[in-house]
């Protein structure tokens, strides 16, 4: 750049330079699109220097038939980046239960403190805890389970226990 700053008269005429064509662009020095005639579509001339039956294989009918194959082999097809389907849920899930004690009020109703997964309930007895299991007695030490098909689990107390219960 310092050799356009040394040199006035090069400057100048790159200054002039663009001035006049700022001012052509300006002015639109007129000029217009030519006026073109719309084509005419004209059906395509037969292949020449085909032997004879081979112009047909590369006729539009032809083609295009072959475009809609069903059921057959495909190059370009391929499983390979398929993702296979996603595994059943499993039928059960196991829950975690904490026995904490029991409170027990001036009438003689007993309301367990047990801990389903991390989330307290205060249950009196024959309530449901989880999925069908329901409190069918508790003491101290105790906290006595039971389910729709007699299946009896003993919580003890303070002492974490998993239950397999149905995953719905």
């Amino acid at each position: 750049m310092k050799f356009l700053e040394k040199n006035l008269w090069l400057s100048l005429s790159l200054a002039v330079g663009v001035l006049v064509l700022v001012i052509a662009a300006l002015v639109d020095l007129g000029g217009s699109m030519p006026v073109l005639a719309a084509l005419r579509s004209r059906p395509k001339a037969p292949l020449r220097g085909l032997p004879d039956g081979v112009s047909e294989w590369f006729s539009p009918a032809r083609v295009a038939g072959s475009l809609n194959v069903t059921n057959g082999g495909n190059a370009f097809y391929t499983l390979r980046f398929q993702v296979p389907p996603p595994p059943p849920p499993p039928a059960t899930k196991k829950v975690e239960l904490l026995y904490q004690g029991f409170l027990e009020a001036s009438t003689g109703l007993r309301r367990a403190y047990v801990k389903v997964a991390d989330a307290p309930l205060l249950l009196p007895t024959g309530a449901r805890v989880v999925a069908d299991h329901a409190i069918q007695s508790m003491t101290f030490r105790t906290l006595t389970l039971t389910n729709a098909a007699g299946q009896t689990n003993v919580l003890e107390f303070n002492v974490k226990k998993q239950l397999d219960v149905p995953a719905t």
